[in-house]
């Protein structure tokens, strides 16, 4: 009880609440991808995807590629992410209020939670349809081979992947919001233990 009241400065605010609604704010305003892969030798690249639920950037021989519902994906989540933000604000500042427990958002745990989800299934899709077999992190070597003019070309391209900085903030974010939604069952259980006696 002890920590509670500390993380709560004695039942007056959730302050991990309070962290975890300014993280989702950084991430939801950020436009720094989460995930980064690039394949090619030296500064060249023949391929490079920087993605986020906020904004896909992918570029194949030096050409970007377009997918125009994309945007409205990405702003969905961009949208979504800040009325999390907002509503847990709320919340944390006023967690002494009755109604404040379900403005505590757990959509900042969720999202990082989908966007690897996500990508693994997309990950494993390329493998399926294309044949090529991309990291979800670190490196390796993809092989592709295809005819022409009746001839085998084969192609082997250095591939590296990383999740970047940007995850483990919004992951961070995610978890400081489900520790304020737990501790928000605690406010609300001293809160009900005050005004009976």
């Amino acid at each position: 009880m002890k920590v509670t009241r500390l993380l709560t400065l004695n039942y007056r605010l959730n302050t991990p609440g309070l962290a975890s609604s300014i993280l989702l704010l950084y991430t939801a305003l950020s436009n720094s991808p989460w995930w980064r892969i690039a394949g090619g030798v030296g500064g060249e690249h023949t391929f490079s995807a920087e993605v986020s639920p906020f904004s896909i950037a992918v570029e194949v021989l030096g050409k970007p590629v377009t997918i125009p519902i994309l945007f409205y994906l990405n702003m969905a989540a961009r949208i979504n992410i800040l009325l999390a933000a907002v509503t847990t604000l709320v919340g944390s500042l006023l967690a002494d209020k009755q109604w404040s427990k379900p403005l505590i958002s757990l959509r900042g745990l969720v999202l990082p939670v989908l966007f690897l989800a996500g990508l693994s299934i997309t990950l494993n899709l390329a493998k399926t349809l294309a044949g090529v077999s991309l990291p979800l992190i670190g490196g390796s070597i993809i092989e592709f081979t295809t005819s022409y003019g009746g001839l085998r070309v084969s192609a082997e391209t250095p591939v590296e992947a990383t999740l970047t900085q940007e995850y483990w903030v919004a992951l961070a974010a995610g978890a400081s919001s489900a520790l304020a939604r737990a501790i928000h069952g605690r406010i609300a259980t001293k809160r009900r233990g005050a005004t009976t006696t």
